[in-house]
């Protein structure tokens, strides 16, 4: 397999192919993910999302490429029932979640001065695609969404050159027909240069949910990226690691943080009601696998 890297959205991107790519072959790919972070990055004051995100109950019009990623994210929301909720960028940067992981990791932040808004079940913002047009009714993140959308376009790129996969920070989605399955290992989500499980995965997408890697301290305790949309503070879910399958790299994405947002007894129903290999590790780290 031929292999090429590139860094993009602050972290690698790692594909595997079986024929070698050129120049003009990769360009198109690395393009896709520029133009993701250039207008879905909320660590970048001139992205496109930022610059949407000071326009709090103002309709505003967007680009192609963020109107299919809006559109995703609120069927995510409707799908989930507000699990999945794109509106929680102030419960996120009030836990300390301010800066790129890379500079916060680990460190004691000090705690701000606004409060955890209040959660609700109205949807985070209104789309009027005919229009080309959204209005927000709160400060909205895309991250992870935005992350894997990107990979499933490269992906349509990649597979008119051969099989192989693209990982992306741990993200995978495969294309093409491989000779044989990925076996793919899992993290033990406390000690990270030990594998402790594996899922195979033939097509499709894998991600991995965790509140374990992007962690950091405020007021002596411990905080992490995974907003219970709910309360607006970091989860409390039993489950520290979620690792799933599904058809693309943006359904596995948003199944796998719904999976660990919904606890160890309604995360498990919901993933098999996906009928989706997955594979859970609790605080305990007891090992549930589902799907298989």
């Amino acid at each position: 397999m031929y292999k090429y890297n590139f860094n993009s959205m602050s972290t690698m991107v790692q594909i595997s192919i079986n024929h070698e790519l050129f120049a003009n072959d990769l360009m198109p790919v690395y393009k896709i993910f520029t133009i993701v972070e250039d207008t879905c990055s909320r660590f970048k004051r001139d992205s496109e999302l930022s610059l949407l995100n000071q326009q709090i109950g103002k309709e505003a019009l967007v680009s192609e490429v963020l109107l299919f990623i809006l559109k995703d994210a609120l069927k995510f929301y409707q799908e989930t029932d507000g699990v999945f909720n794109p509106g929680i960028l102030t419960a996120i940067e009030n836990s300390g979640y301010t800066k790129s992981i890379e500079y916060i990791r680990g460190m004691e932040l000090n705690h701000p001065l606004h409060s955890a808004p209040v959660a609700t079940n109205i949807p985070p913002y209104h789309l009027e695609e005919s229009k080309q047009t959204v209005v927000l009714q709160t400060r909205i993140d895309l991250g992870g969404i935005a992350k894997g959308w990107a990979i499933d376009r490269a992906v349509n790129l990649l597979s008119h050159h051969g099989y192989g996969f693209i990982n992306v920070g741990g993200d995978i989605r495969i294309f093409g027909q491989l000779p044989r399955p990925l076996n793919i290992g899992i993290e033990d989500p406390f000690d990270p240069a030990v594998i402790i499980s594996a899922i195979q995965v033939s097509d499709g997408g894998v991600a991995t949910s965790t509140s374990m890697k992007r962690r950091w301290q405020m007021d002596g305790r411990n905080k992490h990226h995974l907003i219970d949309p709910f309360t607006g503070e970091p989860s409390n879910s039993l489950i520290v690691s979620s690792t799933v399958t599904a058809p693309t790299a943006l359904e596995a994405d948003v199944w796998a943080k719904v999976t660990l947002l919904l606890g160890e007894e309604k995360g498990k129903a919901w993933i098999s009601s996906k009928g989706a290999p997955a594979v859970l590790v609790n605080q305990s780290k007891k090992i549930w696998r589902g799907g298989e």
